[in-house]
């Protein structure tokens, strides 16, 4: 198999994990993740979702007009970059984790809304 085809069809699994667990989950709250432990692969993948988290805000709140780019299909991309670099920088995945990351995922929209709003009641952005 060609790595293209294996790159769509990751992105696929990640796109459909995220409509089920999204339907599933989708009235629950913005909070940590939690991934049950913390170890290298953990670390690695709160900050990396800290970071895309705080930078999808400020751009909801700042009105940039590429957050009208931002759908399913580009968070599963970036969710499986996030997972493919933590996974190199760790030198191993665990599956456990893993599946609580995409979960986590899954509510991306309600994820960056939550943080924008925060943002915008303490009036600070940065």
């Amino acid at each position: 198999m060609s790595v293209m085809f294996l790159t769509w069809r990751r992105l696929a699994l990640a796109g459909a994990i995220f409509a089920v667990t999204a339907a599933v989950e989708g009235s629950s709250s913005a909070a940590a993740i939690d991934l049950g432990q913390k170890g290298p692969f953990e670390v690695c993948l709160e900050g990396a979702f800290d970071k895309w988290l705080k930078e999808q805000a400020e751009a909801v709140v700042n009105e940039d007009p590429a957050v009208k780019n931002l759908d399913d299909e580009a968070v599963a991309a970036w969710t499986v970059k996030a997972l493919d670099d933590c996974r190199a920088r760790a030198g191993a995945a665990v599956p456990a984790s893993q599946e609580r990351f995409e979960n986590h995922m899954a509510r991306w929209r309600q994820h960056i809304y939550d943080l924008a709003s925060s943002i915008r009641r303490s009036g600070q952005s940065d």
